[in-house]
């Protein structure tokens, strides 16, 4: 299993939006918020409460491969996110977003040949 941690500072809030975006079950047991594995997939993602300030662009960011950009977007906005710029490299389109916690992310979506 592979887990990756986004450090934040609303625990309940960021663990609900990512839990919520993704479609999956969590558990929040302080400081972590767990987002657990859907079946199939052996990737987790958790949230851990931070007290420090974040400053620059985070080097690390997720990728979310989806069919239906429109409707994962018009998602990220209810949920409290925010949609920035557009991309396009070979078959894929995609847009970066932030998290409401400013964490940069990207959904993206295979475009046919």
């Amino acid at each position: 299993m592979i887990a990756s941690t986004i450090d934040c500072h609303d625990l309940d809030l960021m663990t609900t939006f990512w839990g919520s975006l993704l479609g999956v079950e969590t558990t929040i047991e302080e400081p972590f918020g767990f987002l657990g594995p859907s079946e199939g997939r052996g990737v987790t993602l958790w949230l851990q409460r931070v007290d420090d300030e974040f400053e620059g662009k985070n080097r690390v960011h997720v990728d979310l491969v989806v069919e239906d950009l429109d409707a994962a977007l018009e998602r990220v906005t209810e949920l409290g996110g925010r949609v920035g710029e557009a991309h396009r490299w070979m078959s894929y389109v995609w847009r970066t977003c932030a998290d409401p916690e400013d964490n940069l992310f990207d959904i993206m979506q295979a475009q046919a040949v």
